[in-house]
């Protein structure tokens, strides 16, 4: 018998592991694998081999396809953190608005969480040349970003997504995880929960199956928390693996947290696009909604990793060769020839002198309307519907300032892949569906992560502590708020199991 039974290793598995396996007896279940340094993907080839699918269980990474949008997300021992930037930021307060726990009363799980992840500042990121861009076309609203790397191993080569080879970042394997073996916690990988029951004497069966086998283990414990992540605990929810009714808020108020990534193409500003390097700075931009409620549109310097670089340098050269240039701002002091040599100069090797080194990745997060509906196919497996995710406002204005920069500067746009015909707006930060709430009727668990009953009661012993309680779109990066979000449920699990309840 197990104190607490955790399931899922990312940033709220972790964090719950973390903590209460100092005191508690403690089964970490996790249905990916351990992935170490060297082993990543380094190509684009190679990235496709790592998709998850029935002839590869313990693939690293898959796709949820819904009406409108499809989702990335991680399958591994750390979860998010093994194939993520580090980025490690924490919205702004309005965001708490709708929350049962106010921004202040956030505070002080949001210090604990950082005291753990620790990240710092890219230590060469003023030479990158995205501040200065970033000032020329934002001027005082830029935001530069902490990320959980160890800077002295860093290569900059970009390649945190999908996976650091160098050993430089700091994941959840080196932190919280690291902290819950050393505690005595049990870890069970390549593990999946396909059945959860109450039984008797207030304890909770759980069966799990090897993944990618047939083969099955039943395990007991007083306490679950449900932490696969925002699609995982959907699917745990709404299928025969449990016998759990819930809340008529199930899969409602979803958000794609404003995901998306266009590109200013070959600008006359040297940016440092064709290496790679993490993603370190970024403007955060205020915008009104139509009910006179602010939101937050944050736009990063993203990034392509170098060794995936070439395929997107020649699309990108093809595609701006079929668009309107833009000629406005200080490109009448960048000829014509000299945006053409950089172009050609890509189509066979991405250098410091192609277009690619002058090309700026509008990477988005905003805080969009929530108003995403999870749908769930004939196996159980959940998506996102969200039919007109791009005419989202807030989305709207992040395309009319990716268009105001480009008049600024001069530069080729490049729209998200959800404005091209027949495509979906594509995110990796799919979050809610089981939204924190004051009751039943807005929510399907409370401000501690205890899951409500249809009746309104709170089901001992169970808690969800992942993306999916998520009560509405942060607008920034949520792994910092979900290890927030799972301290403060640590520390009130952790006194109900110290009181015997």
């Amino acid at each position: 018998m197990y104190d607490v039974v955790i399931v899922g290793s990312g940033y709220g598995g972790a964090v719950m592991a973390g903590r209460l396996s100092e005191h508690f007896k403690v089964l970490l279940v996790e249905r990916g694998r351990r992935w170490t340094t060297g082993e990543f993907p380094k190509s684009l080839p190679q990235l496709a081999s790592a998709y998850m699918s029935r002839r590869n269980a313990l693939g690293l990474w898959a796709m949820r396809m819904g009406v409108g949008t499809g989702n990335a997300f991680a399958s591994a021992y750390g979860g998010a953190s093994v194939v993520n930037y580090g980025i490690t930021s924490r919205p702004e307060d309005h965001v708490f608005e709708s929350w049962p726990v106010s921004a202040r009363q956030w505070d002080p799980f949001y210090e604990r969480a950082l005291s753990v992840l620790k990240p710092t500042s890219n230590p060469v990121g003023d030479s990158l040349g995205d501040k200065r861009f970033l000032d020329l076309v934002e001027p005082g609203r830029r935001v530069d970003l902490l990320n959980t790397i160890d800077w002295e191993s860093c290569t900059q080569c970009g390649h945190c997504c999908p996976g650091c080879d160098v050993g430089a970042k700091r994941s959840l394997e080196k932190t919280y995880l690291q902290t819950a073996e050393r505690n005595g916690a049990s870890v069970a990988l390549g593990k999946t929960l396909v059945a959860l029951r109450r039984g008797e004497n207030d304890c909770w069966s759980l069966t799990l199956q090897e993944t990618g086998s047939q083969a099955t283990e039943t395990v007991f414990a007083k306490q679950v928390v449900l932490a696969a992540g925002t699609f995982g605990t959907l699917d745990l929810l709404n299928s025969e693996r449990s016998v759990l009714p819930v809340s008529p808020m199930l899969g409602q108020h979803m958000t794609m947290n404003g995901d998306g990534a266009s590109f200013l193409y070959n600008t006359p500003h040297s940016l440092s696009g064709h290496h790679g390097a993490p993603i370190t700075t970024s403007v955060r931009i205020p915008f009104i909604d139509a009910q006179e409620k602010e939101r937050t549109l944050m736009v990063m310097s993203g990034r392509i990793p170098f060794s995936m670089i070439q395929a997107p340098a020649l699309l990108m050269a093809g595609a701006a060769g079929l668009l309107p240039g833009k000629t406005m701002g200080d490109a009448s002091r960048d000829s014509l020839t000299k945006r053409a040599s950089r172009r050609l100069r890509d189509l066979w090797s991405v250098t410091e002198k192609g277009a690619m080194s002058n090309t700026f990745m509008f990477k988005v997060d905003a805080e969009d309307s929530s108003s995403g509906i999870a749908a769930f196919d004939r196996h159980g497996r959940s998506s996102i519907d969200w039919p007109n995710y791009g005419e989202e406002p807030i989305l709207q204005f992040a395309r009319q300032k990716l268009h105001s920069w480009a008049d600024s500067v001069g530069a080729d746009v490049i729209e998200e892949i959800g404005s091209w015909p027949l495509m979906k707006n594509m995110g990796v930060h799919p979050l809610g569906g089981c939204r924190m709430g004051t009751s039943v009727h807005d929510g399907v668990v409370d401000e501690h992560c205890r899951v409500f009953k249809p009746s309104g009661d709170i089901y001992p012993g169970l808690r969800i502590v992942d993306a999916s309680v998520i009560a509405s779109s942060l607008g920034v990066p949520s792994s910092l708020t979900v290890s927030a979000i799972a301290e403060k449920a640590a520390e009130h699990l952790g006194s109900e199991l110290l009181a015997g309840v």
